[in-house]
């Protein structure tokens, strides 16, 4: 059996209590190829995806690949941690902490802190004790970011002064946390690959499962035109005001791909 239809029947198995006599009928009659397009066509419908997510908790957003999520709320200066167990995060605890200046990260020496999607890049020990036991290092700035014309760098979530020194109320950007529960962050951290830290001005929106399930299938639909090299659907996924990772423009971006998508 290829690759592909092991995959694709591992997919069959996934999505069977969805409409897995459908599934049957059209590979009995039709093939695996089929079963494929039928899939693929389920994939762009938001229907689909609520029914996918109906018993899930997405208030927090959809995540396919996190092992935790940190959030940091600016205003109430605390961090919630969320712990994934199977497909679901669930809540561990909640830490006050110190942050910047109020208002979005914008330049080098602001003081603020940035607010964003980040993720934890490293965990380290850092060589001057001022900023505690340990650190994580964070995205800043990430793509979004640079985009719009940001910079700085060296944003952290970190500790204390290992010699006991007094913190002021604010930090230069980072995110500051009391060493002992800084080490108990850590420990539940510490088997985890994958750590994301949503910063916010305030307590982040909660969003609905229709809000998740407009996103999967737009994103689906996207990828079917650009797989069908539709190039006027392809485009109009984009907005006018729309910057590719390297600055180009919208114009710049649409000649580029009518000429890819035309060979």
């Amino acid at each position: 059996m290829t690759s592909f239809k092991k995959i694709a029947f591992y997919i069959l198995f996934l999505v069977a209590p969805l409409f897995s006599n459908t599934l049957i009928e059209i590979y009995k009659n039709e093939g695996i190829t089929k079963v494929q397009e039928y899939f693929e066509k389920q994939l762009q419908s938001r229907s689909f995806w609520r029914e996918y997510l109906k018993n899930k908790d997405v208030s927090l957003g959809y995540y396919e690949n996190v092992d935790s999520l940190i959030i940091c709320d600016k205003e109430s200066r605390k961090i919630n941690i969320f712990k994934k167990d199977g497909k679901e995060l669930y809540y561990q605890v909640t830490h006050d902490v110190l942050v910047g200046k109020n208002g979005d990260k914008v330049k080098e020496g602001d003081k603020k802190t940035p607010v964003g999607v980040y993720d934890i890049t490293k965990r380290f020990v850092p060589g001057d004790k001022f900023y505690g036991p340990l650190a994580y290092s964070l995205s800043y700035p990430n793509l979004l970011d640079k985009l719009k014309g940001k910079n700085g760098h060296g944003i952290w979530i970190h500790g204390y002064p290992v010699d006991g020194d007094k913190r002021d109320s604010l930090t230069k950007g980072c995110i500051v946390i009391k060493n002992p529960f800084l080490k108990k962050l850590d420990e539940t951290l510490k088997n985890d690959k994958k750590i994301v830290t949503i910063i916010a001005e305030k307590m982040i929106k909660k969003v609905t499962k229709d809000d998740i399930s407009l996103i999967l299938s737009e994103l689906y639909r996207w990828k079917s035109s650009w797989k069908k090299s539709d190039i006027d659907a392809y485009l109009s996924f984009y907005d006018k005001n729309f910057k590719r990772y390297d600055g180009m423009g919208i114009n710049s971006f649409s000649k580029l791909k009518k000429r890819i998508f035309s060979k």
